[in-house]
C-alpha cells in the first residue's frame, strides 16, 4: 500500500531524474525526453490539489485513470498505481496542514541599517514540497500527548493544573515546552497518526511565513497594524489573526510565540557555527550534535512581548533547547 502523499514524492523523485537526463542532452533532448518531463509536471499538477482535498473512493479511481499514462516513463523507478489507496482519516486532535510545494523560494536579506548579519545574505533555497501546520500546535493539542504520556512533565509557568491546560486558553499555542519537548509530542503524534510528524526546519519555517518570492512579512512587503499579536501582554488564539496568513494559507506565523525549529545555531551563543547561504547536508539539521560542547537551536517568528522590527519573516533567534517560557512553542511538518 502507498498513499498520495507518497505518490507524490516518489513523481517529483522521478521528475528529478529525468531532469538530469535532459541536462546530459544539452540543447538536443529528444522529443520522448521532453513528453515524459511534460507528463511527470502534469502528474504533480495534478496530484497537489487532491492533497488537499478528502477524496472518495471513486475519486481516487478517477485520479489513478487520469495519471496512468502520464506515469510511464521507462528507467526510472516504476509507480504501481493499483497500490496507491486513501489515507486514514486525521485523528481528531491532529493538527492541520497546509501544502508548501516543491520548489525555492528566497531566504534571508540583503545587507542593510536594520538587518543584523545572521540574515544576510539573501540567497535561493530550493525544497522538496512538505505541510506544514497552519497554525502552532494549541493547548488543546498538546493536552492530548500530556493526557497519554503520564511521564512527560507539564508545559512550565503556562497556567496548567493537574495535568489540564488553562480551560480559557485551549486555542492559544501551548508555550513552555522545551526543544526536547516538542520532539517528544512529535515522536507520539508519528505514533498515534501512523504518519511522520516533525519540527520544520528553519527553511521550511521561512518559506511558509514569506512564499516564493521572499516577502518581508507573511502577509506582504508592508507593515499593517491588525495582522498579528504583539507589542502585547499575553498570548492569543491561533486564528486571531487570518488577515496576517502567508500566501500559503499559513497563520500565525509571527508574533504571539516563537516557535522552534530543527535548526542548529551552533555552540556559541554570539556567532552561529552555520552561518548563511542555508545548506541544510552541511550539520545544521543535526538532531543530536554531540560533536558539540553545547548546544543553541533556532527559534522563529517573534512573538507577542515584541515590537514590529523584531518580526520579520526573516529574523532568526537562538536558545539553549531546555529551555521553557511562556512566548515559545512550536509547530510541526508533515512529511509527504
Amino acid at each position: 500500500m502507498s498513499t498520495l502523499r507518497q505518490l507524490l514524492h516518489r513523481t517529483q523523485e522521478n521528475l528529478l531524474v529525468l531532469r538530469e537526463r535532459e541536462a546530459r542532452f544539452g540543447g538536443n533532448t529528444p522529443l520522448e525526453l521532453v513528453n515524459q518531463i511534460q507528463d511527470h509536471q502534469t502528474a504533480i499538477q495534478l496530484i497537489e490539489p487532491a492533497l488537499a482535498e478528502e477524496l472518495t473512493a471513486s475519486q481516487l479511481e478517477r485520479l489513478k485513470d487520469e495519471l496512468r499514462p502520464l506515469l510511464v516513463a521507462g528507467n526510472v523507478e516504476q509507480i504501481d498505481l493499483d497500490e496507491v489507496e486513501l489515507e486514514t482519516p486525521p485523528l481528531p486532535f491532529e493538527p492541520e496542514t497546509v501544502l508548501i510545494p516543491a520548489g525555492p523560494f528566497v531566504m534571508g536579506n540583503p545587507p542593510g541599517d536594520d538587518i543584523p548579519p545572521q540574515e544576510t545574505p539573501r540567497h535561493e533555497v530550493t525544497l522538496a514540497a512538505y505541510r506544514i501546520g497552519k497554525y502552532p500546535i494549541t493547548n488543546a493539542q498538546y493536552a492530548e500527548f500530556i493526557k497519554r504520556e503520564r511521564h512527560r512533565d507539564v508545559p512550565r509557568k503556562a497556567g496548567w493544573f493537574l495535568r489540564e491546560p488553562p480551560a480559557d486558553k485551549l486555542d492559544h499555542p501551548v508555550v513552555g515546552v522545551s526543544w526536547h519537548d516538542t520532539l517528544a509530542y512529535c515522536g507520539w503524534l508519528s505514533q498515534q497518526a501512523n504518519r511522520a510528524y516533525r519540527l520544520p526546519s528553519e527553511a521550511e519555517w521561512e518559506k511558509a511565513a514569506r512564499g516564493a518570492d521572499g516577502q518581508r512579512y507573511p502577509w506582504g512587503n508592508e507593515w499593517q497594524d491588525g495582522c498579528c499579536n504583539q507589542a502585547g501582554q499575553d498570548t492569543s488564539p491561533v486564528t486571531a489573526f487570518p488577515q496576517g496568513c502567508s500566501p500559503f494559507g499559513c497563520c500565525d506565523l509571527v508574533g504571539n510565540v516563537q516557535q522552534w525549529t530543527s535548526t542548529l545555531w551552533g555552540s556559541q551563543l554570539q556567532n552561529s557555527s552555520f552561518p548563511y547561504p542555508y545548506q541544510a547536508n552541511d550539520g545544521r539539521e543535526d538532531l543530536t550534535a554531540k560533536h558539540l560542547h553545547r548546544v543553541y537551536r533556532l527559534y522563529r517568528g517573534g512573538s507577542f512581548r515584541d515590537e514590529r522590527s523584531q518580526l520579520r519573516c526573516s529574523t532568526r533567534g537562538h536558545s539553549d533547547p531546555d529551555s521553557k517560557i511562556r512566548w515559545r512553542g512550536f509547530r510541526i511538518v508533515l512529511e509527504v
